[in-house]
């Protein structure tokens, strides 16, 4: 960890940024897109913006509302204006760059750490919200469960607990994270004597349940 990378998580959650596409035809193209607070927004309001701008449909999801209330009251205890009642409008991705700036300009190495792995977590989490997965039947390694019980929507349900796509995998109970194609074939290595990874569509992260 940097401050070159944490500032980098701050752009890209915070503000508006480029990102590459890979076309089929193995050319690349660079554009812009929305910030992924904006992305989480638009997953809580029931749309998506794509590349672009494009405005494009998607179900609504409360774990985006989950998510949002939890980066809040995050960014909240730890932004400079807490207290201060003439800041309390303050929107939501000031008060993250805000904390930033502090964060990054003091001597203090826990805050730096706690604003890195809290912005990096989001983003995934984010990501996440977008991107298809596949559930693993395997026992997650850390924590050694398979299954968890969550509440959404009003009633009670049982989900595997490792999820991967194509950039990372999850325990969605112990918070374990394999990120990259290394880590991940690592984890292959542990769950499937070395072959690659396989399961089951996961139908809850394309709708963000």
């Amino acid at each position: 960890m940097n401050r070159t990378d944490t500032l980098y998580l701050v752009h890209v959650l915070t503000r508006t940024h480029k990102t590459t596409i890979e076309n089929d035809d193995g050319t690349r193209q660079y554009v812009e897109v929305h910030s992924y607070l904006d992305q989480l927004q638009d997953a809580i309001t029931g749309k998506s913006r794509g590349s672009g701008g494009n405005q494009t449909s998607a179900p609504l999801s409360t774990n985006a509302l989950d998510l949002w209330r939890e980066i809040a009251e995050t960014t909240l205890e730890y932004w400079p204006g807490y207290g201060r009642p003439h800041l309390a409008r303050t929107p939501l991705h000031r008060r993250i760059q805000q904390w930033a700036s502090v964060a990054l300009n003091s001597n203090d190495d826990q805050d730096k750490e706690v604003l890195h792995k809290n912005l990096a977590r989001w983003i995934r989490e984010i990501q996440g919200l977008f991107e298809p997965s596949v559930e693993l039947s395997a026992p997650c390694p850390e924590c050694h469960e398979s299954y968890v019980w969550r509440h959404e929507a009003g009633e009670n349900i049982r989900k595997r607990c490792l999820t991967f796509n194509q950039h990372r995998a999850t325990c969605i109970n112990c918070k374990t994270t394999w990120e990259g194609k290394a880590s991940m074939a690592n984890l292959a290595r542990i769950l499937n004597n070395d072959q690659p990874l396989n399961g089951t569509p996961a139908h809850t992260t394309q709708t963000g349940e």
